[in-house]
C-alpha cells in the first residue's frame, strides 16, 4: 500500500478527535475500515503512529513526527486545489491571445477588462496583428488562440476555425472630403485618393490610388481620416461616435459591396483549450454579438 493524501488525512483526522470511532464518522467511513487503514500504514512502515488507550488513542513520538509533516501537506494541497478550482473558473492563470486591428481598436478595452474581476488575478498578454501574422505565432505557440475577419487568412489542416460572430464594415472619410455627400459613386471616383487600412492592398482591386497608409492602429488610421483624405474602411461600431458628430461620413460605393464580415477564432488542431482560452471566446463572441 502506497502512502496517499487520502491516507495523511485520516491520520489527521485521527489525530485532532483522539478516536478512531469519531475519526470515522467525520470521515464517513467504518470504524473497522480506518482501524485496517491505519494499522496497514504501521505495518507498511514498520513503527506504531497511535497508542491505544481505553477507548481514544494518542500519538506516538514517531508518530507526531508524521504528523508534523502531513499537516502542511495537506494545507498546500487544500491551496493547490484551491487554485485548480479558479483556474477552472477563469480566476487565475495567463492567457496569451491575438487580435487582427480592427478587432483590437474596437474591443479590446472591453474584451480586456473582463478578466479583471476583483477576485481574478490573471495575465493576460494580447498580440495585435494581420491575420497572417498571427497564424504564424499560433503554429510557432507564441499565443493560444486568436481571432481575425474572414479571408485573412487561409484554411490549413494544422489549425480549427470556428465562427463567432459578426462585424458591419463602412466606407468612411472626413466631413468635408471631395468624396462625401457625392451619390453613385464608383471605384473610379476613388481611385485619386489615397487608402488608409492595416493590410495591403486595402482590397483586391487594381483601379485604387497607390498612395497608401498602412497602420496597425486603427485609432491612429482614424485620426488620420480625420485630418487627411484618407479613404478607410472600417466596423461601423468603431467609428459611430464620430459618424453621429458627423466629423466621419459613410460613402457608398456602387462597385465595393460591404456585406457583414464574419469573425473567426483560430486554434492548432486537436489541442485542449485552457479555462481562460475558453473564458476569452465565450466572451469575445458575447462582445460581437451585443
Amino acid at each position: 500500500m502506497e502512502i496517499s493524501i487520502g491516507k495523511l488525512q485520516q491520520l489527521v483526522a485521527v489525530a485532532n478527535s483522539g478516536s478512531i470511532s469519531r475519526a470515522a464518522a467525520e470521515l464517513n467511513i467504518s470504524q473497522p475500515a480506518l482501524s485496517r487503514s491505519i494499522a496497514a500504514i504501521e505495518a507498511r512502515y514498520g513503527f506504531q503512529l497511535f497508542n491505544r488507550v481505553g477507548y481514544g488513542v494518542h500519538l506516538t513520538a514517531a508518530g507526531s513526527q508524521v504528523l508534523e509533516q502531513a499537516r502542511p501537506l495537506l494545507q498546500t494541497l487544500r491551496v493547490f486545489d484551491s487554485n485548480l478550482k479558479l483556474l477552472g473558473a477563469g480566476k487565475v492563470g495567463a492567457l496569451s491571445v491575438g487580435l487582427s486591428p480592427l478587432l483590437a481598436s474596437q474591443l479590446l478595452a472591453r474584451f480586456a477588462s473582463d478578466f479583471f474581476a476583483p477576485d481574478a488575478s490573471v495575465q493576460l498578454r494580447v498580440m495585435i496583428r494581420p491575420g497572417a501574422g498571427l497564424l504564424d505565432e499560433l503554429k510557432n505557440e507564441v499565443i493560444e488562440l486568436f481571432f481575425f475577419p474572414e479571408s485573412h487568412i487561409e484554411p490549413n489542416p494544422e489549425t480549427e476555425i470556428e465562427a463567432v460572430g459578426r462585424i458591419m464594415p463602412a466606407c468612411v472619410v472626413r466631413r468635408g472630403h471631395p468624396l462625401a455627400g457625392r451619390p453613385q459613386l464608383t471605384l473610379e471616383d476613388l481611385a485619386a485618393y489615397p487608402w488608409g487600412s492595416s493590410v495591403d492592398p486595402p482590397i483586391n482591386q487594381q483601379v485604387l490610388s497607390p498612395a497608401r497608409f498602412v497602420c496597425d492602429n486603427y485609432h491612429i488610421l482614424r485620426e488620420a481620416v480625420l485630418q487627411t483624405d484618407l479613404v478607410c474602411i472600417c466596423s461601423v461600431a468603431f467609428v459611430a461616435q464620430q459618424l453621429a458628430a458627423g466629423t466621419l461620413v459613410e460613402i457608398q460605393v456602387a462597385d465595393l459591396p460591404l456585406p457583414p464580415t464574419t469573425i473567426y477564432m483560430a486554434k492548432l488542431r486537436g489541442r485542449a483549450s485552457s479555462p481562460l482560452a475558453v473564458e476569452a471566446l465565450t466572451r469575445m463572441r458575447r462582445h460581437l454579438n451585443e
